[in-house]
């Protein structure tokens, strides 16, 4: 695996444990406030269910501070607030016609004498420190909930309020007189800087939670990495191994194959005395078969060559019109024997060229033998020859059984048989070595094909100048 592989899967996969770490984080704060806001939104419905409507409704100004009903409701906030030391602030407040102006009506800190509201002892009541009286205004056009849904039904602040001195959650609930309307709400400010701090408190245990995570997958990810590699040097190795044994098993096949061919063709010739009808017979069977084992050898051999990356390129002045003929010859007899029609074309501009004969053989005969064998009676192949800018372009082209469209990807592999030509002897090498073959030479192969309607090969060779061969050679003499 490269280093770049693996920098970009540790990546992902801190930048996934960071995501998954700020949703959990996130999601636990939602939790805690929803659960905080659940206790508030219990508390203010409870008093608001204590206080007496008709008490508020009789206090509507600051006259009415004198009253029992004033006493009464004060008395019962300055209790709520009592019972829980978190509670800053208990009221009552009325709407009036302004839909974002509220009016006081009580507060807890309501029965404290004016000069006693010198809350910091500076000598000074501020505005921060007097507490409202009733009818004094508040604006509420920043809060919402106090707005547009306390006098409906029993809400908490969605969101933490902050100001110099501390954070603040807010809730509020109606007061609903006899008639079942709501004449007023309660509500209180709960300071709640301390469960801001423990949400804070809590992001340490998932940086290190997230930490851990990234450590433990990097150290997977190293794990898995370094036995991936092992395993592919085993692999490649072996593959190696194969292909070295493959080169070697061809090449000792060859000498022998070789031989009997020879001896072969020398009896069919009668240096070896006139044989008897049957025996010439039995040679006519021998010899095809002898044949096909030796081309079976040479590909098996040019097979191991391309595995390996020792396919020799040894350039030499061609006569490219030539061989091309000659090359189209050495296969016609296979496509008269079949009954295909086989036409050729070489363009005239077509020069010499520096290239390697046996190469530039293992690309066209494999392409032009493919081409007949594939190619049913009745239908034709044709071998065309010209010049594309400064490379050498040849074609196939067949009207055989072509190539399923899903198959394309897989053509020049080594074994490919097309899964609709199995009924047609082949060893599904010949392309993966034409390929191997044209690529050595820095040429290109690629092809067009329709199945039940033909195949086309196209074949580039870039021009190397004599000039260039030279340098090349004298590279790989000092190597």
């Amino acid at each position: 695996m490269s280093q770049g592989r693996i920098i970009v899967i540790l990546s992902s996969i801190a930048l996934m444990s960071v995501v998954i770490t700020y949703v959990l984080y996130n999601y636990t704060q939602i939790l805690l406030k929803e659960r905080l806001q659940e206790r508030l939104v219990a508390i203010v419905s409870t008093t608001a269910t204590q206080i007496d409507a008709r008490d508020v409704l009789a206090v509507g100004s600051i006259e009415d501070i004198t009253k029992i009903e004033y006493e009464r409701i004060v008395t019962q906030l300055e209790q709520v607030r009592d019972t829980n030391e978190d509670i800053q602030y208990s009221y009552i407040m009325r709407r009036t016609d302004d839909p974002d102006l509220f009016e006081f009506v009580a507060d807890a800190e309501g029965l404290i004498p004016y000069e006693e509201q010198d809350f910091d002892g500076d000598g000074v009541v501020g505005d921060d420190e007097a507490v409202p009286m009733p009818g004094d205004p508040f604006e509420v056009y920043e809060y919402p909930a106090l707005r547009d849904e306390a006098f409906f039904y029993p809400v908490a602040s969605k969101d933490l309020e902050e100001d110099q001195w501390s954070v603040q959650l807010s809730a509020y609930a109606p007061i609903i007189d006899e008639n079942g309307d709501a004449v007023a709400i309660y509500g209180i400010d709960v300071e709640v800087t301390d469960f801001k701090e423990r949400t804070q408190a809590m992001l340490l245990p998932f940086l290190l939670f997230i930490f851990s995570l990234i450590l433990l997958l990097t150290l997977m990810t190293i794990m898995l990495a370094r036995v991936w590699e092992q395993r592919v040097a085993i692999i490649r190795e072996m593959d190696r191994q194969k292909d070295e044994l493959l080169s070697i098993v061809s090449h000792q096949l060859a000498t022998p194959i070789s031989a009997v061919k020879w001896n072969l063709e020398m009896m069919a010739d009668g240096d070896m005395g006139k044989l008897t009808k049957d025996q010439e017979e039995h040679l006519k069977t021998i010899q095809p078969q002898t044949e096909n084992l030796a081309d079976l050898a040479s590909m098996i051999l040019d097979v191991s060559r391309v595995q390996l990356g020792r396919m020799k390129v040894d350039r030499i002045d061609m006569d490219v019109a030539q061989f091309s003929k000659d090359v189209f010859k050495e296969v016609e007899p296979k496509a008269l024997e079949k009954g295909v029609k086989y036409t050729m074309s070489v363009s005239k501009d077509v020069p010499k060229m520096m290239l390697d004969k046996r190469l530039m053989r293992m690309t066209m005969e494999n392409l032009l033998t493919n081409a007949v064998k594939y190619t049913p009676k009745g239908g034709s192949v044709d071998l065309k020859v010209e010049m594309n800018g400064k490379k050498l372009h040849y074609e196939v082209k067949d009207t055989g059984c072509g190539i399923p469209k899903k198959e394309h990807d897989k053509v020049f592999g080594k074994l490919f048989r097309a899964s609709n030509v199995l009924d047609v002897s082949g060893n599904g090498f010949g392309l993966y070595v034409a390929k191997g073959a044209a690529e050595s030479q820095g040429g290109t192969i690629t092809f067009d094909s329709v199945e039940n309607k033909g195949t086309t090969f196209l074949v580039d060779i870039p021009i190397v100048k004599e000039s260039e061969v030279k340098k090349e050679s004298k590279k790989v003499d000092e190597s």
